[in-house]
């Protein structure tokens, strides 16, 4: 009898401590997983320090029913990031787009001076809907005389490159507002994620080096000039159209890109003229920070952002 309760005894010994053990094991797993966990957001946040996020939104505006073919259209869209002060430059760049095509003083007057009068909204839902009403009141005045197009107005936002710290974005806007065609713009907007700041063409480059890329632009531009024939020679060409240094740019796979707006150096048949002056002739101009690193991988493009219908 002695021995079995001996035995008994030493079979609930030995269930004890291996219950206690497991349970130690246990215990130790789940502080591995926590701490590799911890270690995997860590070495993310190292390999990624600008992540970088985006959302298209469409602006609701009040538009009339309307059904056929001369219906007028007006969208605007508005970009959405993990970056205050992006989402303000851009917004600022919509505001701006706008103003440039929807005159609110010649459209209406008395709107304008409403407008004018009021403090600027901080909403930009508001400020867009005023715009909105200017638009609509032009279509009625085409109408009223016996024009009857379709007029149009877009503007939308989008990510055209992410590399590093540099975030690119790409503002398109177009518009059909009666008259022989319509017009379109792309500006371009870049901002260092790590500066938090937008920057202008002055801020990428050297110092004293705008003579520099103003020589290397002026040569492509002789260039094209000759390859399009658009003149007998590049004299000829710049007298009605002088050649100058824009400061509508961005960084691309290839190098500086620096695009102009209609009419800006040569007739609407030509577009929007873009000229790029590849990496290896920027050294010595443009900041090495600005520079592609030799181990540098592909940027990602404009399918980081969630679009809306």
């Amino acid at each position: 009898m002695l021995r079995k309760n001996l035995s008994m005894t030493f079979s609930m010994s030995v269930l004890s401590v291996s219950l206690l053990l497991s349970a130690c094991q246990k215990q130790n797993d789940d502080t591995e997983k926590t701490v590799s966990a911890a270690q995997m957001t860590q070495a993310k946040a190292i390999q990624n320090p600008y992540e970088f996020t985006a959302n298209l939104e469409n602006i609701p505006v009040q538009l009339p029913a309307c059904e056929g073919n001369n219906c007028p259209e007006f969208q605007v869209q508005r970009l959405n990031t993990n970056y205050d002060f992006i989402d303000t430059q851009v917004d600022a760049a919509i505001l701006a787009a706008l103003r440039n095509n929807l005159d609110l003083a010649a459209i209406n007057p008395a709107a304008s001076e409403v407008f004018a009068s009021e403090p600027e909204p901080s909403d930009l839902n508001h400020q867009v809907q005023q715009y909105a009403k200017a638009f609509l009141i032009l279509d009625q005045q085409l109408k009223s005389m016996n024009a009857n197009p379709q007029i149009t107005f877009h503007v939308q936002p989008k990510i055209l490159r992410k590399q590093d710290n540099i975030v690119t974005v790409q503002l398109n806007s177009d518009s059909f507002l009666g008259g022989a065609h319509g017009t379109e713009a792309q500006q371009y907007l870049v901002f260092d994620l790590k500066q938090k700041q937008q920057l202008k063409l002055g801020d990428v480059l050297l110092p004293n080096q705008k003579d520099q890329l103003l020589k290397q632009l002026h040569q492509q531009f002789q260039d094209w000039v000759i390859e399009q024939k658009l003149a007998n020679n590049v004299q000829e060409y710049e007298d009605a159209w002088p050649f100058k240094l824009t400061s509508n740019f961005y960084f691309s796979a290839q190098g500086l890109v620096l695009q102009y707006a209609e009419y800006e150096i040569g007739p609407y048949v030509v577009g929007m003229p873009t000229f790029t002056i590849p990496y290896e002739k920027l050294k010595g101009i443009v900041k090495s920070e600005y520079l592609p690193k030799p181990d540098t991988v592909a940027a990602t493009t404009a399918s980081v952002v969630k679009g809306t219908a």
